[in-house]
């Protein structure tokens, strides 16, 4: 399973699946203070609608799924269905990579997954969700998007491999908790090397 992002920001994208289908939205207004990325799902159309207006049948419908509350210094928040949970208890550091400690979590099938913080560089996309009972099984990779000046350009994409595909939401929900992280650290980077 495949998204691929229109922007290149994760934090303000749509993700299409194969076929060009919108699946999810995610919306991050920008704020002085805390960030709150809202996503949003795509309705399947056989559910019926609250009002039995046709002239809008053919239009997408999206519903609330899930939101991440990104503070800068307290816990920042996770809420989806219908629970919400602080990411210092959801998540669990555990060893090191360029951009800190990694992040563990146990999925809603009670097995732990761990998000690795990898290099920028297009041979190893940046973020890769591994089992962490095993970690040889790759869950999930964000491919940074390729702007064609080496090799070939590319949008920026969430591949999701087939033992992840019974999570793809709560592998959605952490990745974007986890790419605000990451971009938080490049930016912290950037204004010390460029001052």
């Amino acid at each position: 399973m495949h998204f691929y992002l229109s922007g290149r920001s994760p934090l303000n994208s749509t993700f299409t699946n194969e076929d060009g289908q919108i699946i999810y939205k995610i919306e991050t207004p920008h704020s002085a203070g805390t960030r709150t990325s809202n996503i949003t799902c795509i309705v399947p159309n056989d559910i019926p609608r609250r009002n039995e207006d046709t002239s809008i049948s053919m239009q997408n419908r999206f519903a609330y799924f899930g939101q991440v509350e990104h503070n800068l210094i307290a816990s920042s928040t996770l809420r989806f269905g219908g629970n919400e949970f602080e990411t210092k208890r959801y998540f669990r550091k555990e060893g090191w990579g360029l951009y800190g400690r990694h992040r563990v979590f146990a999925g809603i099938d009670g097995r732990e997954y761990k998000w690795l913080f990898r290099s920028n560089s297009p041979k190893n996309p940046s973020n890769w969700l591994i089992a962490n009972y095993d970690s040889n099984t790759v869950v999930a990779k964000f491919h940074r998007q390729g702007l064609g000046i080496i090799g070939k350009a590319r949008p920026a994409s969430l591949e999701i491999f087939e033992v992840g595909e019974h999570m793809v939401q709560e592998i959605l929900l952490t990745f974007i908790y986890i790419e605000k992280i990451v971009r938080r650290r490049n930016t912290l980077c950037s204004n010390r090397i460029y001052g």
